[in-house]
């Protein structure tokens, strides 16, 4: 697996051309403040099966509304959005119970890995070279700069990929409810070539699966903190096709930089993402082309 020497130029080279959407610069340098991560309160890290609800195909729920004047028609109205809700969520969640299954394999890896253990394992790519000690919940910090990160890790039906969607809040020092930042940051890394993948995932007490965990939060955080940092601008919205395991996706939203194999980009609903591209469908300006030798990777090798 490939792993980058450092995370500093990662963020930097992610944001040189600079994101729209997203608030004026409101953090100095990373490196020259005192910072701390705090974890989620659940001991063990959060993982689910990849699940598309596109070709799930969830139906509507048709009724007819026997009423007998335009106030029973209303109430009829008001019982089938209530029906169809429920019958809709039922079918989401026997969606995600199946596509959970895929985690079954894992369950002597995933059951055991600790968020303490993801945090430590994080440290050899934390952003700009900072180190990130962990801050215990709810501890006072008059004079750190907290970063409250929830991870939650997504591996798909091919066993290929693992997925990281990860909400990040930025506290300046004292500040308990306040935000200084905000945002959920998705990195897809890129797919294991190997002929078993789950082997390749689990074998040395799944190393391999821990520490592309602990790589995809480092380049979150680097990516939200460049986030953070830089100055709006506009980029056109377009249509990126990318790689989440060996399925192609499309995501619509403003790129921010663009690779050969990679995009970082801005969804229509102001999050961020960090998604693998077909080498051929990518044709990356000069300007790209250079700020990819420090741009992060997510792949193995």
């Amino acid at each position: 697996m490939r792993m980058p020497p450092s995370r500093a130029a990662t963020a930097m080279a992610f944001l040189a051309l600079a994101a729209p959407v997203a608030p004026p610069a409101k953090l100095p340098e990373p490196a020259a403040l005192r910072w701390a991560m705090e974890l989620p309160a659940a001991q063990t890290v959060a993982f689910r099966g990849v699940v598309n609800f596109d070709k799930a195909g969830i139906a509507p729920v048709s009724m007819m509304y026997p009423a007998p004047n335009p106030a029973g028609l209303l109430v009829a109205v008001l019982t089938h959005a209530a029906i169809s809700k429920g019958s809709r969520d039922a079918q989401k969640t026997k969606i995600e119970k199946e596509a959970d299954q895929v985690l079954e394999p894992f369950s002597g890896v995933i059951n055991t890995f600790a968020y303490a253990d993801l945090a430590e394992r994080s440290k050899p790519w934390a952003l700009t070279g900072t180190q990130l000690p962990v801050l215990p919940r709810g501890a006072a910090h008059p004079d750190t700069w907290v970063v409250l990160v929830n991870p939650v890790y997504s591996i798909t039906q091919d066993q290929t990929t693992l997925v990281l969607d990860n909400t990040i809040a930025i506290y300046a020092p004292g500040e308990t409810k306040r935000t200084s930042y905000i945002n959920t940051v998705r990195v897809i890394a890129d797919a294991e070539a190997e002929p078993d993948p789950l082997g390749h995932w689990t074998a040395d007490s799944g190393a391999l699966l821990k520490d592309k965990s602990a790589h995809l939060l480092a380049e979150s955080l680097d990516i939200a903190f460049a986030d953070a940092m830089v100055p709006a601008t506009e980029t056109a919205f377009r249509t990126v096709r990318y790689q989440e395991g060996n399925e192609e996706r499309m995501e619509r939203g403003q790129p921010i930089t663009e690779q050969c194999d990679r995009v970082l980009l801005r969804s229509l609903r102001g999050t961020l993402m960090s998604v693998p591209v077909k080498k051929a469908d990518c044709a990356p300006s000069q300007g790209a082309q250079t700020a990819a030798a420090a741009a992060p990777s997510s792949g193995g090798g």
